[in-house]
């Protein structure tokens, strides 16, 4: 798995803070050529690819109590004691494990339309309707934006497309005074952004595709 080049990043950066300008100017929301998966009547793609992908949930982990113990007293004692140390190392292993955090879920193709979000994850597309969306809590700086639904657990999407996703995602969701006035979007301007600080961001290296206010791809 590779790193997503400077260039890549650039790439989606000057796209992203383009599509900010033209939107907040009145300009129609872009849109890509029909591709071959099927749209609902009436539903629009406007982007499509590749982004990492990670959900925040816990889970139920189960360890192995074991207790061994052999020889006189002293030796007894020793090897209880090394039982209860190895028990309580994964014990606190298997706590770290089931805890509520993100989990990686891929680096999926993924499309943007005007009705919702869709993946292809695990052989299969899963989709994230927009009306579903209570939240979008996006950090372009990052190149990653986060989803909160109404009975599903919350969605993190990153890559070098993410800022654009974003981007129109906050004006799909809510509007233009949303795109103008959160201070998240202020900072798109000329100058690319080192995400996360320093934070390396991997992904598989794919063609990002979408659409372009001018009408291109």
């Amino acid at each position: 798995m590779n790193s997503w080049t400077e260039e890549e990043l650039a790439h989606g950066w000057h796209s992203a803070a383009h599509l900010r300008r033209s939107l907040l100017a009145g300009c129609p929301v872009p849109r890509l050529p029909p591709q071959t998966v099927r749209l609902l009547p009436g539903e629009i793609l406007h982007g499509d690819t590749q982004l990492r992908h990670e959900v925040w949930y816990g889970m139920d982990v189960t360890y192995t109590h074991s207790t061994f113990a052999f020889g006189g007293p002293v030796m007894f004692a020793a090897g209880l004691l090394a039982s209860a140390a190895g028990n309580a190392h994964r014990r606190r292993q298997a706590e770290a494990m089931a805890a509520q955090q993100w989990r990686f879920h891929g680096h999926n193709r993924t499309m943007l339309t005007s009705h919702r979000v869709m993946a292809f994850a695990s052989d299969r597309w899963v989709t994230w309707e927009h009306r579903a969306i209570v939240e979008l809590w996006p950090t372009p700086q990052d190149f990653t934006f986060t989803l909160v639904f109404n009975g599903t657990d919350p969605l993190r999407l990153t890559g070098p497309g993410a800022p654009w996703f974003s981007v129109l995602l906050a004006f799909q969701l809510y509007g233009p005074a949303f795109l103008a006035e959160r201070p998240e979007f202020h900072s798109m301007g000329t100058h690319v952004p080192s995400p996360g600080h320093g934070r390396v961001i991997e992904g598989a290296r794919e063609r990002e595709t979408w659409g372009d206010p001018a009408g291109g791809t």
